[in-house]
């Protein structure tokens, strides 16, 4: 007899085999898939109960002549971006801006809240607001999304009306247009 035909052998080896095979079918699209990045919004959208708390939080801001801080519940999805409830954080004598980074990165975290929105009511020329995010807002997102490990959602009041927001998170930003609340 040939080695090939031993009792056992060569039924063993085609079923491994074939079994190998038939896991591999299963497991390579599946495997495939986890390495494609995730769609990238292209759409912010304000849900009816987050709009008034966006107001107040601007008109706040602008009568204390002073930023203000908020949470930001948000949902990523495929397309859009959809920020549903907001909640101001309690003004504190932690920093000239009354809001320390500290307590918006403890308060607005995950699952609950997705990010911040903040205002800016400084007038750049006494006439134009600063409308971009700064230096010191940049680290204070990548401080949120370094220490949760999931993609912010970061908004900017520049007036009553007008915002910028964006998604900042390990793969890198994503602005979206300037628009309104």
């Amino acid at each position: 007899m040939g080695r090939g035909d031993r009792a056992g052998t060569t039924g063993g080896s085609r079923t491994v085999k074939t079994s190998f095979a038939c896991l591999l079918a299963v497991a390579v699209p599946f495997l495939a898939g986890a390495h494609r990045p995730a769609p990238i919004p292209s759409a912010f959208r304000f849900e009816a109960g987050a709009q008034p708390e966006l107001h107040r939080l601007w008109d706040a801001s602008a009568l204390a002549k002073a930023e203000r801080v908020a949470c930001l519940a948000a949902e990523i999805e495929a397309d859009t971006v959809r920020i549903s409830r907001v909640l101001p954080l309690e003004v504190t004598r932690a920093d000239s801006l009354g809001i320390s980074a500290a307590a918006s990165l403890e308060s607005c975290s995950p699952p609950e809240w997705r990010g911040t929105v903040h205002t800016h009511v400084a007038l750049r020329d006494g006439r134009s607001p600063y409308s971009l995010f700064s230096g010191a807002d940049r680290g204070v997102m990548m401080m949120w999304w370094q220490r949760w490990r999931v993609d912010g959602v970061f908004c900017l009041l520049y007036s009553g009306q007008e915002v910028i927001c964006e998604i900042e998170g390990p793969q890198g930003a994503v602005l979206f247009p300037r628009s309104r609340y």
